[in-house]
């Protein structure tokens, strides 16, 4: 197919307008973003993988976005991602070298592990990145400050958002600051807290929708405390009823991903406030 759409007019005006080549460009190009670093890694192990691809197909492959593949090729020198396509396939198919041309493999167990150990330190660092850009410094700076005056930290979420909770708090406790993670809405406790206490809450929802999150939010907020929502969806119910949103990240395409890159991105926000609990207290 490729080599029908290639002609000789086309031919001639790449060789005499492109000063670097495009693999030439794709090995070397800077600067790049993580997203578009990994993007460009996974094109030059497989080239052939852009022929056989939409834009949004290769987005899912990358685990990134199609603007974010169109905005690499533009990056690159190119129109856009057809432009990219037909470039790349006719400096292909011209190059003697074999070295560049990747063979068909069968996918077994143990090539997923291995595409793993690139593919997991890639969405740890898309989380942390994305995260990063979403905060609000002035936000986490004003949470910052209630963790120091807090007598004591609660910190709400259910299933894993429960053993993120329980991580934050270990660290916390380590510090000599109470801190104690729930798995639910305890109406008893809720309902008898120490008035005379400053005690921060943390309530933990990716969807900003759970129900039983909310409603510790409602209790807790009617009773005039300080509540902070960490979610990734800052137009959720959650945290219409807390006094601040803390933004993650997750990658919305595949279920099972999001979950990690939710977990990485709560990680970091606790660890944040953590770090600045150390410097107060050592």
């Amino acid at each position: 197919m490729w080599r029908r759409v290639l002609g000789d007019n086309y031919r001639e005006e790449w060789n005499n307008s492109m000063e670097y080549n495009l693999l030439q460009k794709l090995k070397y190009a800077s600067p790049l973003t993580a997203q578009e670093k990994h993007i460009v890694d996974f094109i030059l192990n497989d080239p052939e993988v852009v022929f056989h691809s939409t834009a949004h197909e290769l987005a899912q492959q990358t685990y990134t976005s199609a603007s974010t593949i169109v905005r690499l090729c533009k990056k690159l020198g190119t129109k856009g991602y057809p432009d990219f396509q037909l470039k790349l396939a006719l400096e292909y198919q011209q190059q003697p070298s074999p070295s560049l041309r990747t063979p068909d493999h069968a996918f077994t167990e143990q090539g997923n592990v291995l595409a793993a150990i690139d593919s997991v330190p890639y969405l740890y660092h898309q989380a942390l990145d994305e995260t990063r850009r979403m905060l609000n410094a002035p936000v986490l700076m004003r949470v910052a400050n209630w963790v120091r005056q807090s007598a004591r930290i609660d910190i709400y979420g259910s299933d894993l958002n429960y053993y993120l909770a329980q991580q934050a708090c270990a660290k916390w406790n380590e510090l000599g600051i109470a801190a104690v993670a729930h798995n639910g809405p305890n109406m008893h406790y809720l309902n008898t807290m120490n008035s005379s206490q400053f005690i921060l809450s943390f309530v933990i929802s990716h969807t900003g929708e759970n129900s039983s999150m909310i409603e510790v939010a409602k209790v807790l907020n009617h009773k005039q405390r300080n509540v902070i929502a960490v979610t990734g969806n800052n137009h959720a119910g959650l945290s219409r009823h807390c006094d601040e949103t803390l933004l993650t990240y997750s990658y919305n395409e595949q279920l099972r991903l999001s979950k990690m890159s939710s977990m990485i991105s709560v990680l970091y926000l606790f660890d944040m406030l953590y770090m600045a609990s150390i410097s107060d207290n050592y």
